[in-house]
């Protein structure tokens, strides 16, 4: 199986040396399937060219580029690093002599592998280096493609059964700016593909635990319903609605304390993986689980899987509520842990909604019976 490289350079003494690079790479692993293919750009433009009309599934190239005027090349790379990773959300290789001026968006991105010319490792060869790295990421490239192909197959039935008849309503929309008509269009498309694909239909996996957050959280600039923060080590969940979160103008935020670990929860899930565990034990860690997972709790509770990269899982204290000014939560976004994912945050919402609504009745003297 082959993954498709956009390298982009000007100068045919590195293009040589990629070349060779890829060959070798190719030959030590065809016995496991895996090869690279490639194709080249030799300026800014035709790189931002290749990448919108390209399916590549990585990009490789010198941080200094040249743009169509032929003049000096500058540290264009930046931009090409952040356009491939925000707008493709491919891996990439950037090969420099000068690493100073790789701007921190592009070395905190993540997914970004950077290899210094003037520092040989003693292989002499740095093309090497970063195609081991891109080798490295190859799974994460396969689930890629992978998932890019089932969205766009669940985006071409949205379009012509959903979409496409509706479209003479949304072009007659009254709306002077083009790029409002797109974000509607963009809306409508995201939405329905998440709701078809988060559906409990037999073509679905089940939702991993892990899907339960998002981490970091989407919501870069201020706080929102569900964000989980840690203050002197202990973990709050935000509860204040939506609507108000949105709009930032309530003054003061609700949160709930989570406590982290379940008696029990350890052994269960211990139990689970045992192969060689008794029917009785399976059973017993069975009901455990289950009774957390679907929420068969006191109405004060409320069950969380553990956090990312965490163990123990969290239990949601509805009964212990703190109030923080919005502006000071605001300020907190480094305590920020993780955030409640959207399909799971209106089962806390309405968890929350029916413990404090519960109304109860007056206490009726049982002697008197």
């Amino acid at each position: 199986m082959s993954k498709h490289i956009l390298f982009v350079e000007d100068e045919a003494t590195q293009l040589d040396m990629f070349e060779s690079a890829v060959t070798d790479w190719n030959s030590k692993n065809v016995e496991a399937g895996r090869f690279f293919t490639f194709d080249v750009a030799d300026t800014v433009e035709s790189a931002q060219t290749a990448l919108d009309r390209l399916r590549c599934d990585a990009a490789m190239f010198d941080l200094r580029v040249k743009g169509n005027d032929g003049g000096k090349a500058q540290p264009k790379g930046n931009e090409l690093a952040l356009f491939a990773l925000r707008q493709r959300g491919v891996p990439v290789a950037i090969i420099s002599a000068n690493t100073g001026e790789i701007e921190d968006d592009v070395r905190n991105a993540g997914s970004v592998g950077i290899f210094d010319k003037t520092d040989d490792h003693g292989d002499g060869n740095y093309y090497d280096r970063a195609l081991a790295w891109l080798g490295d990421q190859w799974d994460m490239m396969d689930v890629l493609a992978a998932a890019r192909n089932k969205m766009e197959g669940s985006a071409a039935d949205i379009f012509l059964l959903r979409l496409w008849p509706r479209w003479k309503m949304f072009a007659d929309l009254e709306i002077a700016d083009r790029t409002e008509l797109e974000k509607i269009v963009t809306r409508q498309y995201v939405s329905h593909m998440a709701d078809l694909l988060g559906l409990d239909d037999p073509d679905n996996a089940t939702w991993h635990p892990f899907e339960n957050y998002v981490s970091p959280a989407l919501m870069s600039s201020r706080a929102h319903t569900g964000d989980i923060f840690r203050f002197d080590g202990v973990l709050w969940v935000v509860l204040t609605p939506q609507c108000d979160m949105a709009t930032q103008k309530v003054e003061n935020v609700l949160l709930a304390k989570c406590e982290q670990g379940i008696e029990g929860w350890i052994d269960a899930v211990n139990v689970q993986k045992d192969g060689n565990a008794s029917n009785s034990k399976l059973k017993a860690s069975t009901a455990l689980l289950r009774k957390h997972l679907n929420q068969n709790l006191e109405t004060s509770k409320h069950f969380l899987p553990p956090l990312p990269g965490e163990t123990d899982p969290v239990l949601v204290s509805f009964s212990a509520i703190l109030t923080r000014p919005l502006e000071d939560l605001n300020g907190q976004l480094e305590h920020r842990v993780a955030s409640i994912a959207t399909p799971f945050l209106s089962n806390i919402v309405q968890r929350f909604g029916s413990y404090i609504s519960r109304t109860g009745q007056p206490n009726i003297d049982m002697a008197r019976l």
